[in-house]
């Protein structure tokens, strides 16, 4: 496009400075969704976790256990369903008798008691 008395290099100069820029829409979230992203990602990094971990701590089980049938004796996991924590029983594998609690279940009634004692005084129960 020519127009009379301007050359076309200054035209397309003016209009480069002229041009509007082009704004996009930024996707916009609501932060109740954002929220509820970052507690999926959590979610999915501890999954993740666990993965990678579940076979190291499988093959640390095991390595504990040959070494205890070397003693006669076995050792049971479980979990404590009040206080929601882990333990460990040590038996003797001829008389299936418990030699040690790790820890100790009365220890974990005691956390159980205390969890519920402290989540009355805050509205709920762990």
């Amino acid at each position: 496009m020519k127009i009379d008395g301007i050359d076309p290099v200054s035209l397309n100069r003016i209009h480069d400075i002229t041009q509007k820029p082009v704004v996009q829409e930024s996707e916009r979230q609501d932060p109740k969704q954002k929220q509820h992203q970052k507690v999926l990602n959590s979610e999915q990094k501890v999954l993740e976790w666990d993965r990678t971990h579940m076979e190291d701590l499988q093959d640390a089980v095991e390595k504990v256990n040959i070494t205890a049938q070397a003693f006669n004796t076995g050792l049971r996991f479980s979990i404590h369903e009040e206080s929601e924590r882990v333990m460990v029983e040590v038996y003797n594998r001829a008389d299936n008798e418990v030699i040690r609690e790790i820890p100790p279940e009365k220890l974990l009634n005691l956390v159980a008691q205390i969890q519920t004692v402290l989540g009355l005084f805050v509205d709920q129960r762990r």
